[in-house]
Formats: C-alpha cells, sequence, structure tokens
C-alpha cells in the first residue's frame, strides 16, 4: 500500500552540510520521512521548487522533455524501500493507450522529476513506518517542524538505518 507524501523541501543537515529532502504524508499521522541526498540534486530540486529558470535545460527538464515527446507521462513517483541505509525509488509512466511503464530512480532524481511534472509524490506504508518521524505539532508550523527534524538529525547516523543483524 503506497501513502500520498508532499515534498516539504530540501534542507542542509549541519554541521555536516548534507542535504536532506524531506517528504510528509499528506494524510494520516504526518510523519516526515528524512532522504539524505547529494548537492547537485538538492540544487536541481531547490531549482524547481523555487521556479528559477536555467540558460540551459537541466537533465531532469530534459528527461520530462523527452517522456512527453515519447507520448507518455509522468503519472507518479514512488519512494519504494530502505535497504543497507539506501533509498530506492520508481518513476511510473502513462503512456497514451493507458499502458504503464515502471522505472528504477533514485529517490532525489524521481522527486526532482515529479516537481517538474507537477507529479503526485507517494512512499510505501513499510518504508514511512520504518524510517518516518511524527511530527511533534502536526498543526505547527514549518519552523517548528524543522526544529524538531533537526533535534532527530543530530542524533542519528546513516548506519541506524541500517537492518538488525
Amino acid at each position: 500500500m503506497t501513502v500520498e507524501m508532499e515534498l516539504v523541501g530540501v534542507r542542509v543537515q549541519m554541521p555536516t552540510n548534507t542535504p536532506i529532502v524531506l517528504l510528509r504524508e499528506t494524510a494520516g499521522e504526518r510523519r516526515v520521512v528524512p532522504i539524505y541526498i547529494g548537492g547537485p540534486e538538492a540544487h536541481a530540486i531547490d531549482l524547481a521548487l523555487s521556479g528559477t529558470p536555467t540558460a540551459r535545460p537541466m537533465t531532469h527538464d530534459l528527461f520530462a522533455s523527452v517522456i512527453e515527446g515519447l507520448g507518455s507521462a509522468l503519472d507518479r513517483i514512488v519512494v519504494t524501500e530502505l535497504k543497507e541505509g539506501t533509498f530506492f525509488a520508481e518513476i511510473r509512466l502513462r503512456d497514451v493507450s493507458g499502458g504503464t511503464q515502471t522505472l528504477s530512480a533514485r529517490p532525489s532524481d524521481a522527486i526532482a522529476l515529479a516537481v517538474r511534472t507537477g507529479s503526485p509524490i507517494f512512499a510505501e506504508e513499510d518504508l514511512v513506518a520504518e524510517a518516518g518521524i511524527l511530527e511533534a505539532d502536526p498543526e505547527g508550523d514549518e519552523e517548528e517542524m524543522v526544529e524538531a527534524l533537526r533535534e532527530f538529525l543530530d542524533q542519528v547516523n546513516p548506519e541506524d538505518f541500517l537492518p538488525n543483524d
């Protein structure tokens, strides 16, 4: 089962300057899933979120154009699993005849593409249950949520997401 997520934004974890993309459930417990991503991917997502034009198309813009040019549309992206500290995602395409195609992708690339195409973002419920963090106050403002996440991230290491053997 998948749950719909919203992109809260891209933040930088201090003091390591590690970019993190934050996804939050649109309903239910409104758990937040932090995903560590690379600097270039964070920049690509941030450019799309802010609507900043670039002199030349970026890779994600090109990929969106290719999908459209081939007569397909991005139906949704799904963050599917967390395995050995690495998140995985899928890009789900729909063509004009109603057929579907699923492509494996890094979450950061899938999210950058979803932002550019206005496509919905989903995550597997099991993943959200495993990696999601409950907000201190789901009705609180964004700064409160960011502060709660900052406290969590200050205490967690990427190795904490490795399976227990």
